[in-house]
């Protein structure tokens, strides 16, 4: 057997090493991906139950003053926004430190515009006139739309329910019944602390 020939059977045999890996390595990197697909999810919850408690408790608190005593609503809904968005932007980038997956940058990427369009929206709509009940229902239904793109990044259907809750009631009542708008969206509020408080709590994924 001349040496070129013996090279190339090692060669040939190097490759179908490194080709065809062993189980036991197969193994390990599926287990590996199922570990970390576990735990981006498990942030992802913790996130999205982070953020639940946070504007649930502004809608609470905002839209039951709004309803019970309306000249104070002007006082209550810019302080209490800054709040959220300043305590959102800094358990985004919190979060961000543990994820860098496309989903988790395209989440970020989501809410931070999301941002951007509520004060810019608040804005125009309240420079032309249009505040109060118009601007909540606007604005609503573009949280609605950020909740169902947010459940296609990261794969939780709570979050797609709440985009239909959302989007249901205040079409619902702004169209029928907007006497009780701001009660209901408080109301909204309240359950979206207790299911934010569940989804932090929750051990599952």
């Amino acid at each position: 057997m001349t040496n070129v020939t013996l090279r190339c059977k090692v060669l040939y045999i190097m490759e179908l090493d490194t080709a065809q890996p062993s189980p036991e390595d197969a193994r390990a990197a599926l287990a590996t991906a199922e570990k970390q697909r576990k735990r981006a999810r498990r942030v992802y919850k913790v996130f999205s139950g982070a953020s639940f408690i946070i504007w649930g408790s502004i809608y609470a608190l905002a839209y039951g003053i709004t309803h019970f005593r309306p000249e104070l609503a002007g006082l209550v809904w810019l302080p209490l926004a800054i709040v959220g968005f300043v305590l959102s932007f800094a358990l985004g980038a919190r979060i961000g430190a543990f994820i860098r997956s496309p989903a988790g940058q395209n989440l970020r990427a989501l809410w931070t515009s999301f941002g951007i369009g509520y004060f810019l929206l608040a804005w125009a709509l309240s420079a032309r006139g249009y505040d109060g009940l118009l601007l909540s229902f606007v604005i609503n239904l573009l949280v609605a739309y950020a909740l169902l793109a947010s459940s296609l990044h990261t794969r939780l259907t709570t979050l797609a329910r709440a985009a239909a809750l959302l989007a249901l009631t205040n079409a619902l009542f702004f169209a029928l019944l907007p006497g009780w708008y701001d009660a209901a969206m408080s109301v909204l509020g309240l359950l979206g602390v207790l299911v934010g408080l569940r989804m932090v709590g929750d051990s599952e994924v």
